[in-house]
């Protein structure tokens, strides 16, 4: 393999999509304009560019179709009416940034922007048409308004069928379940969380309605549960709980129905609604309506038609609410074919595969790395947890900085790569440079941690312009690539838009989205469908069924088999990540969201940790990071190869310039010192959020518009804009869409297979102090001091403690919290939980007595918490518990030989690891054969003495002969004669669960860090130890087979 292909992590998955402006030749551009004058000249320089403007029949139907209630404003001030210079100067600066988003962005909105798709060939091919295709269907929060009052109806409630919102949960005597937005207050975000009493008659109806019932099937249950209870009191009740959403009727379609209108009519005409003499003159009107939006989007219509039939329907819709601005969304489709050479292709899966390489999270964001190590530690590996238990208040809770959780995002720290990035950002400032050029050496600088330690994600996407003055340009290779966007993977900007691609290229991008990141026997990638927390985003989130199996989430859905409920989901770990699991089945589940829903605020907490967990812990993925260095005022383009992947950029802030007082010339004037200052074009891109305005520095207008946003922001960045050359060979603005998947798939995963159904950590699965038989000690103090601590003062507690069933120690480190403290961990037996008063007694005299020695900082008794899904459960869990307390005594023992003789305790835990192994396998040789397979295969220089001692004591031959010469030793093998039955007895009953194999990595890793620690480094080397001499016993036995 070449050292490209080593760098290459990401290859083409799919079809290629196309995103564009429809923009014309000849539409109007906001030039010329100043708006600085007399009022008189404002009002007459801006009444003839609007004039001019509105007279442009394509430019005025986007922006009618975008904003019929600005489109209504420029009208009504054409026709004559009042003129004033504020109204005036206010509608040319938002038809001006309409004009020049059409100019300029290519993000599909209305009429504006499309997509298509592309095909990749030999060469670049453009060919631009003017018969764009538009799909409308009915504005979400116009939908959610119409709906509202049908479901409080209450001969039609009587006639709907209801269930219980499948997300709900209980707390305390509350029912809980996740917020929704108001349908009647547009742009309100939705509660977290709402709840209500949990009563019996609460308690009653929504496990009737489990599964979908008819309202009035619910109401003569109730009844009949309740026969005091006045009928209006109980239909109070249960339209109470449909209006909070505890109970879903089937009006709202679920987000995998593109068509939510569709949907809404045929329940309407299932339950006969157009009997009811109210509601027949709705019905009638919606049917037309839904007839109309079906003729439009089926038919091929010219501009002027479609667009007609759009008005009228509009008409339609705001004579029955008129609560949307627009009542009707419309996408389009375009009318192009657009060819790109493979050379253009290896360039964005290069650019990709940078972006990856070189981002400053390789092993997942901080919080999930936390909240790794908090499963872990709570659960153990292998626990599987269901979800709700899991995020719920008994459980870890939501990851920091989730809405509704507790705890906050960590401060940023300031790292070697922030350290390699101010100093490039300054070198290129002292030399006038508008580019860093990223070189191989420079990337492996940057690059944070391990690279092949790295789990990349297996599914990524990537936008980017290429920018050239000529389709022959392009397939010669003088082309630029520049980044748009690297979308989370926890996220996709493809299917909002597969309505739209053809039926071929929308069944490869599913496929796309089907493709597994794990070998494991049955997983399934499953659609992740939830409603957002504002009415609006409905629009965005409302994408097609494009995978077979889907995990809903607070949606009315009649049952189903390939519907995986919420209840049948748990989450477990392996030492390096999370996966999600289904578990009636036992198989790994991979949620996909296909659309790009904000994750923070508009996409509610459960539904983004599911679309996260299963790549928490791979790489992210995401545009350039520029760390601590993000903060300063300019930035300088970064390129590797061909590919820039951040723009040259600027931020602005309000205490740059003038205030507000200040004339538009001294504005002007201060802007451009600015400029000079910075270095900043005249050609920009204004950003905010994901809203991008192309911007000429050199028009007054433009000026105008920048100064609203910064009075507006107080800051707006600036990045650089293509010029016209740079777009000259697609002839306007683009962007080319990517789906793409790993290059090398990941390596064959071990011991996948899973029990059917899986065992699930229950909520009770903890031992409380005081409620149990187990007592669980943290002795916090020095480290250094341990080893002190177990062989001086620990047999002190446990001599002469006459009814002690069993106990245990282990050393305590997170090693991804240096700062944290370390402590032993004391598990201690108890006979029966009636006796935990008196042994808590012993243990808080003991401590004190240590204390008095100055050996103890403090003591704290907490749940003991098995892990059941490392060790095993019942049975096995019982034959683990004997183990654990088997190998603390050897470890005591390897500790105090090692302190008595002088000899190193890496050499002796080797030892002990050789023997842990052969005793644990069905043959000394298996167990042999195990490590010199399993362990790694480490080089590099060993000091000598200590591998000589090592390979010494770390000898089986002759029954342990070398080491039992040892002075003292006898103790060592005694403990490990009873180690061994412990480990045999273990072995048999974790084999009726699973593969006994699985678990002894952890036999081994615990063994050594009871007897030196949770030190990685050290335990690479009794591991290099431990395999050396399983190797020259391997060896030894061959020889001595005929």
């Amino acid at each position: 393999m070449t050292a490209g292909a080593e760098r290459l992590l990401y290859r083409l998955a799919g079809v290629p999509i196309v995103r564009a402006t429809t923009r014309p030749d000849g539409a109007p551009l906001a030039e010329g304009l100043s708006l600085s004058g007399s009022p008189e000249a404002v009002v007459a320089e801006g009444l003839a560019w609007l004039t001019q403007a509105w007279q442009h029949e394509e430019a005025r139907r986007a922006v009618e179709t975008a904003s019929p209630a600005l489109a209504q404003q420029i009208s009504g001030l054409l026709e004559g009416r009042s003129v004033p210079v504020r109204q005036v100067r206010r509608l040319v600066v938002s038809l001006a940034s309409y004009q020049l988003r059409w100019q300029g962005r290519a993000t599909p909105f209305g009429l504006f922007a499309g997509v298509s798709t592309a095909e990749v060939g030999t060469g670049a091919h453009v060919r631009w048409g003017e018969s764009h295709r538009t799909v409308a269907r009915a504005d979400a929060q116009w939908l959610g308004a119409v709906i509202a009052p049908l479901e409080q109806h209450p001969r039609l409630l009587e006639r709907l069928t209801v269930i219980t919102n499948p997300v709900a949960f209980v707390r305390g005597d509350r029912l809980v379940v996740p917020g929704e937005p108001p349908d009647d207050s547009p742009g309100v975000l939705a509660p977290i969380e709402i709840s209500v009493g949990h009563t019996r008659p609460v308690r009653t109806a929504t496990e009737a309605a489990r599964e979908p019932i008819r309202f009035q099937e619910l109401l003569t249950l109730l009844a009949a549960e309740y026969p005091s209870a006045p009928p209006e009191q109980i239909r109070s009740l249960l339209a109470g709980l449909v209006a909070q959403h505890l109970l879903l009727t089937n009006l709202r379609a679920s987000m995998t129905v593109p068509d939510a209108l569709g949907h809404l009519r045929a329940q309407l005409e299932a339950a006969d609604a157009d009997e009811l003499p109210d509601l027949t003159s709705l019905v009638h009107d919606l049917r037309l309506i839904h007839d109309d939006l079906s003729c439009h989007n089926d038919t091929v219509a010219s501009p002027t038609a479609a667009y007609a039939m759009r008005a009228a329907v509009a008409e339609r819709m705001n004579a029955i609410c008129d609560i949307a601005p627009q009542p009707l969304v419309v996408d389009t489709a375009l009318d192009c074919d657009v060819s790109l050479p493979e050379a253009v292709i290896h360039e964005a899966e290069t650019a990709a595969s940078a972006l990856l390489r070189l981002t400053p999270y390789p092993f997942g964001y901080p919080r999930w790395k936390d909240f790794h190590v908090r499963f872990r530690q709570r659960y153990g590996v292998g626990a599987v947890v269901p979800v709700v238990e899991l995020i719920g208040d008994t459980g870890l809770g939501l990851p920091a900085g989730y809405l509704g959780s507790p705890v906050a995002n960590t401060a940023r720290t300031l790292t070697e790569r922030d350290e390699t990035l101010l100093a490039l950002v300054q070198q290129a400032v002292i030399d006038g440079a508008e580019e860093i050029v990223l070189t191989e050496p420079l990337v492996r600088q940057l690059a944070v941690g391990d690279p092949s330690e790295m789990l990349p994600p297996a599914r990524a996407e990537l936008t980017f312009q290429i920018h050239a003055t000529s389709p022959q340009a392009v397939e010669k290779g003088a082309f630029r690539l520049l980044v748009s966007s690297a979308p989370r993977p926890g996220s996709s900007m493809a299917g909002r838009f597969a309505d739209l691609l053809p039926e071929a290229d929308r069944k490869i991008l599913a496929d796309t989205y089907a493709a597994l990141s794990t070998d494991a026997p049955g997983a399934i990638a499953a659609q992740l469908s939830f409603f957002p927390r504002r009415r609006r985003s409905e629009n965005v989130v409302r994408t097609p069924q494009l995978l077979p199996h889907t995990i809903s989430l607070a949606e009315h859905r009649d049952p189903h088999p390939d519907l995986i409920p919420l209840h049948d989901l748990a989450v477990t770990a392996d030492a390096r990540q999370f996966h999600l699991v289904q578990l009636s089945t036992g198989r790994r589940v991979e949620p996909r969201v296909v659309h790009a829903l904000e994750a923070g605020t508009l996409t509610p907490p459960l539904a983004r940790f599911l679309a996260e967990i299963t790549t928490a812990r791979c790489a992210v993925y995401k545009p350039f990071d520029w760390g601590t260095a993000v903060r300063l005022p300019y930035l300088p383009r970064l390129r590797y190869g061909r590919s820039v992947l951040s723009p040259a950029r600027w931020l602005l802030t309000a205490a740059d310039l003038p205030k507000r007082a200040a004339t538009p010339a001294e504005w002007d004037k201060a802007l451009a010192t600015w400029r000079r200052r910075l270095r900043a074009p005249e050609a920009v891109v204004a950003c905010e959020s994901d809203l991008r305005l192309p911007l000429d520095l050199s028009q007054p207008l433009h000026r105008a518009l920048l100064r609203n946003r910064l009075d507006a922001a107080r800051e707006v960045e600036l990045q650089e804009a293509p010029t016209p050359a740079d777009l000259a060979w697609m002839g306007r603005a683009h962007e080319f869409f990517l789906t793409l998947r790993l290059a090398q798939p990941r390596a064959a995963e071990r011991n996948t297979v899973m029990s059917s159904p899986l065992p699930a950590v229950k909520r009770d699965a903890g031992h409380l102090p005081g409620r149990s038989e187990w007592l669980y000690a943290q002795v916090h103090g020095h480290p250094d001091r341990q080893d002190e601590v177990l062989t001086e003062h620990l047999p002190r507690l446990l001599d002469g403690w006459t009814g002690l069933r069993q106990w245990w120690f282990r050393r305590h480190r997170d090693t991804t919290r240096p700062d944290s403290e370390q402590y032993l961990d004391l598990h201690l037996r108890l006979p029966t939980p009636g006796e935990y008063g008196q042994a808590a007694a012993r243990v808080g005299e003991w401590a004190a007595d240590l204390r008095g020695c100055g050996l103890l900082a403090h003591l704290q008794l907490a749940t003991y918490c098995p892990e059941a899904g490392r060790y095993g459960h019942s049975e096995a869990m019982d034959a683990a518990h004997e183990v654990f307390a088997a190998d603390s005594a050897a470890a005591l023992a390897q500790i105090t030989l090692a302190i008595h003789t002088g000899l190193p305790p890496k050499a002796v835990t080797a030892a002990g690891l050789v023997d842990l192994a052969a005793s644990y396998a069905e043959s000394p040789d298996i167990g042999m054969r195990w490590l010199i397979d399993r362990l790694p295969h480490e080089q590099g220089k060993l000091d000598q003495k200590l591998r000589d001692t090592g390979m010494r004591l770390a000898d089986p031959a002759d029954d342990w002969a070398t080491l039992r010469a040892t002075p003292g030793a006898e103790t060592v093998t005694r403990a490990w004669e009873r180690r061994r039955t412990a480990l045999t007895t273990y072995r048999t009953h974790l084999a009726r669960q699973r593969d006994p194999y699985s678990v002894l990595r952890s036999l081994l890793h615990m063994h050594h860090v009871r007897t030196i620690g949770v030190d990685p480094d050290r335990e690479r080397v009794t591991h290099r130890l431990a395999r050396a001499s399983a190797l020259r016993q391997s060896a030894r036995e061959h020889w001595r087979t005929p």
